[in-house]
């Protein structure tokens, strides 16, 4: 629900994860914690599949984008 929410808002400038915790239901610290294992982060050995990515803009916010992995096109990396 989290990734296709996701893929269904992102435009291309990703999104606020407070506006996808209002779209889903979710915390904005859940989908932090969901996010950030989508991402290519390492969790141990682990690294994840690269789906998302997250950063932090200029005004403190967090964002989180879809990467085309994410939307299903492994061949087309950021």
């Amino acid at each position: 629900m989290a990734l296709e929410t996701l893929a269904e808002l992102d435009a291309g400038n990703g999104v606020s994860l407070p506006r996808l915790a209002k779209r889903t239901g979710l915390r904005v610290s859940v989908l932090l914690r969901l996010y950030t294992l989508m991402s290519d982060a390492r969790v141990g050995a682990e690294a994840g599949p690269g789906w998302a990515r997250l950063h932090v803009d200029e005004d403190g916010r967090w964002i989180a984008h879809i990467t085309p992995a994410g939307r299903g096109d492994p061949e087309d990396s950021e």
